[in-house]
């Protein structure tokens, strides 16, 4: 184990996400790497199967004890100077481990490195709202329906539409074309030189690598809160506390699906019930005149002189 330098760590409460993520991890990363998947679902025989012949270690909880705990617990089982905390409903994407380590050795006082996202999930990269990323070469097909896309999330949003499911088939058409696209190597190599040489502080942790020991004593994620519910802005609160910095670099990419993860019809079977009430006390504060990360008092209240410049977009 001493040469295993990363764990990935997957808390999952569906079934149907875990086996093409772990698919694509396997295919795109070294293998100086472990799995943890932390199942809080009932899985069918063929799913646990498969799970485990993809897998290092899966733990079956028996109840849903929610994103924060089920992280911090696969966290204290790894045994590894990187511990990546992941969503399942991802893809990895070619050299998204290269980008990640590329970004640590650029910054002695980072905690957590985040990949970008082509489809990406508003606030954790400091703007506001809901877009894609486009590819430079996108097909035509592509670039028409994202054309018609934010047509139609302009008239929503203005009150001239309520076709929500609408959008949300637009979505799937886009998704399932973008992926398909950013397989090609030349459509990532596009994409990472177009938006290459930059970071952002504050970011949706739906996956993070952090280094372990600095992670572990700043105490992880806090679990009182329910996933979704304020754990991005208290690790990123006290990351900063702490001098530290939480990142996404333009260097690393990954597929991100944005929200597949939490249990819906479509997840096959329901998420096994809460182990027990959590808390969700959101933030009021957390966002600058920017729409960025600027928080001056987390959600439970605690402030503190920010011991870390105040840097929300550099260069890498």
């Amino acid at each position: 184990m001493d040469s295993i330098l990363n764990t990935v760590v997957f808390p999952i409460i569906r079934q149907d996400m875990i086996i093409p993520a772990l698919e694509s991890l396997r295919a795109r990363t070294p293998e100086n790497f472990k799995t943890i998947v932390v199942c809080q679902t009932v899985l069918q025989p063929e799913w646990l199967s498969e799970l485990y012949a993809l897998s290092d270690l899966v733990i079956l909880t028996h109840l849903n004890y929610g994103f924060a705990q089920a992280a911090n617990l696969g966290t204290r089982l790894a045994p590894t100077e990187f511990v990546t905390i992941a969503n399942d409903d991802v893809v990895f994407l070619e050299g998204w481990w290269e980008g990640i380590a590329k970004t640590f050795q650029k910054y002695s006082n980072v905690v957590g490195v985040a990949p970008m996202s082509p489809k990406e999930p508003g606030w954790g990269y400091g703007e506001p709202g809901f877009r894609y990323h486009s590819i430079p070469d996108s097909s035509p097909e592509l670039t028409e329906l994202l054309r018609d896309y934010e047509k139609m999330r302009t008239q929503i949003s203005s009150g001239g539409l309520t076709a929500r499911e609408r959008l949300i088939e637009f979505e799937q058409e886009i998704d399932q074309l973008m992926l398909d696209q950013l397989t090609e190597a030349t459509s990532l190599k596009d994409l990472v030189e177009k938006h290459r040489g930059s970071v952002i502080d504050g970011i949706a942790m739906w996956l993070v690598v952090f280094k372990r020991e600095p992670w572990v004593n700043l105490g992880m994620f806090d679990e009182r809160f329910v996933p979704g519910g304020g754990e991005d802005y208290d690790s990123c609160w006290r990351c900063y506390h702490a001098g530290y910095r939480a990142i996404a670099s333009s260097l690393s990419w990954v597929w991100y699906y944005w929200g597949r993860s939490k249990d819906r019809a479509d997840g096959f079977q329901r998420a096994l019930p809460l182990a027990r009430p959590q808390w969700n006390k959101l933030s009021t504060k957390g966002f600058g005149e920017e729409g960025l990360y600027d928080p001056d008092v987390d959600v439970w209240g605690r402030t503190g002189e920010r011991t870390d410049p105040r840097v929300f977009r550099a260069p890498l």
